[in-house]
């Protein structure tokens, strides 16, 4: 394919000019003797990035402008367009979380100030998005799975229910409605009855399909934002396809414009507030790459990725004690819910190992790296870029797994040493707790807090927005009431192994305090 980044980026190194524009590097090795080719030597890696440096570009002639794009990134753009089906495809650098702001932002600057509802297991990028757009969040609460021990995607009767609550207390109708669809999960709904009740009441539908890139050209994957008539619809690159770490895209969804006039130009500009101004030509052309790869020989990397997924699931599920999520009947989803297969979640609910502990089995003994753990699930990312020897360890990891924690099995001291000994994890195999909010999002995230150990907490209102990272769901967002559940739930996450995050919460083991507003 005539890549249009790739080409203006290379016809312009490759007249070897004088770069008297940044960056410092000016397309030139800064190490040049580096030519150690030890794979995953700090030689390598110095060497790969030193011969990078020769694409390493900004705005010089022929090489557009991505905040006003009219040449090869537009060029690049309309590509993607045509693929994924869009009236208007963005580039994004600062990753999904720029297009999550932008959106929201250009919301706000189309329909002006209120609120916004979007279901609780969203992504914390929605609460920097709502700092910046004023919009404040209503949150509807979906259903809890206590089979996956997740939260599925929002449904319409939820939503309505939301609604009719908004309603009955009198307030404003909220300005949009931002759905997480597939969830870090892969669980995923049809969407076209929510964007026909939402555009009906004239809001805004905002999906997070992160997680969904490939949807557009798999077989057999769930349907589309785009086709189930969203308005904006952002897509994590990096997540699912070739494109690097960082990259990702906000779409605009035909006749989006129509409903709302001016949102197009709205989301040029708040793209323009959100991203940097010094764009990577590298990030962007692998953005171009991954396109390509998306729409070679109908999807075929995609496709082969969802087989070698189905394969494994097909062989997991026969191990004894593990259910892999969307796979057979143990498996089965509700019948109005979709399960992507690339996102095998195995859930250990016949073993007597938490997720935690099964991530550090696996990665200590099988050199294997999960995405994430749940309480008892453990998540993979499964690709086109794999292939049967991955397949085999996957199996065999899982295999040697349930051998050493089969169902009553007790940790020994050597296990326990090593972080591998069984926690109880029962407390959080159900809903997230309902903080009650007091105070709106904005004001409580820019009021002076100040830092309260967790364990005395209860009570105060949080300035904190504490998750567990990944799948970084807000357990507790700025303005909500600290009561001793939450307390309780973020204790026993953080004994249970989990990533609990938040602005006085690093991770590990240390002490964990939660910023308060300091007036409460």
């Amino acid at each position: 394919m005539d890549n249009g980044i790739i080409r203006a980026a290379c016809s312009y190194a490759s007249h070897n000019p004088v770069r008297l524009h940044m960056p410092g590097h000016k397309g030139r090795r800064a190490f040049p003797g580096s030519t150690t080719l030890i794979e995953g030597s700090p030689g390598w890696a110095g060497a790969l990035l030193d011969a990078v440096r020769a694409l390493d570009m900004t705005e010089a002639p022929g090489l557009d402008n991505l905040h006003y794009p009219t040449g090869c990134i537009r060029e690049s753009e309309r590509r993607a367009e045509a693929l994924f089906g869009s009236e208007r495809s963005h580039f994004l650098v600062n990753g999904a979380t720029a297009g999550i702001q932008a959106a929201l932002l250009a919301a706000r600057m189309t329909l002006g100030e209120g609120t916004v509802v979007l279901p609780r297991n969203v992504h914390k990028s929605l609460v920097s998005a709502m700092v910046i757009s004023g919009l404040e969040p209503v949150f509807a609460w979906p259903e809890y799975s206590p089979e996956f021990s997740v939260h599925m995607p929002l449904d319409w009767p939820c939503l309505e229910s939301t609604l009719e609550e908004i309603e009955r207390r009198g307030e404003p109708s909220p300005k949009a409605v931002f759905l997480i669809n597939p969830t870090y999960s892969g669980f995923s709904r049809d969407m076209s009855r929510i964007a026909e009740e939402v555009h009906a009441r004239g809001m805004v539908l905002i999906v997070d399909e992160a997680h969904g890139s490939h949807f557009a050209v798999g077989k057999g994957l769930p349907r589309p934002a785009l086709r189930c008539g969203a308005d904006l619809i952002i897509h994590g690159l990096h997540k699912t396809t070739v494109a690097y770490t960082q990259t990702a895209m906000l779409h605009l969804g035909k006749g989006a414009n129509s409903r709302f006039s001016g949102l197009s130009d709205a989301v040029e500009e708040a793209l323009r507030a959100v991203q940097t101004t010094s764009p990577s030509y590298i990030l962007m052309s692998s953005i171009e790459q991954a396109v390509e790869v998306l729409g070679k020989d109908g999807g075929d990397w995609v496709n082969r990725g969802t087989e070698t997924a189905l394969e494994l699931a097909r062989r997991l599920s026969s191990i004894p004690g593990l259910v892999v999520a969307g796979y057979g009947e143990q498996g089965a989803t509700p019948n109005d819910v979709k399960h992507d297969p690339s996102k095998l979640m195995v859930i250990l609910s016949g073993l007597s190992v938490t997720g935690p502990e099964a991530a550090k089995f696996m990665i200590r003994e099988r050199n294997i790296v999960p995405e994430m753990t749940g309480p008892n699930y453990v998540l993979m990312l499964i690709s086109g870029s794999h292939g049967p020897a991955d397949v085999e360890a996957i199996e065999n990891a899982f295999i040697a797994l349930a051998e050493r924690f089969p169902a009553g099995h007790e940790s020994t001291p050597a296990e326990e040493a090593v972080g591998t000994g069984t926690v109880d994890v029962s407390s959080l195999m159900r809903a997230m707790p309902r903080p009650a909010r007091t105070m709106p999002l904005r004001e409580a995230f820019l009021s002076v807090a100040r830092p309260v150990p967790v364990e005395q907490a209860a009570g105060k209102v949080s300035a904190d927005t504490i998750v567990i990272y990944p799948p970084g769901s807000p357990l507790l967002t700025p303005g909500e009431r600290i009561d001793p559940e939450v307390v309780e739930y973020i204790v026993n996450a953080r004994r249970a192994g989990l990533n609990v995050l938040g602005r006085g919460i690093r991770g590990g083991e240390g002490e964990m305090r939660v910023y308060c507003v300091a007036s409460s």
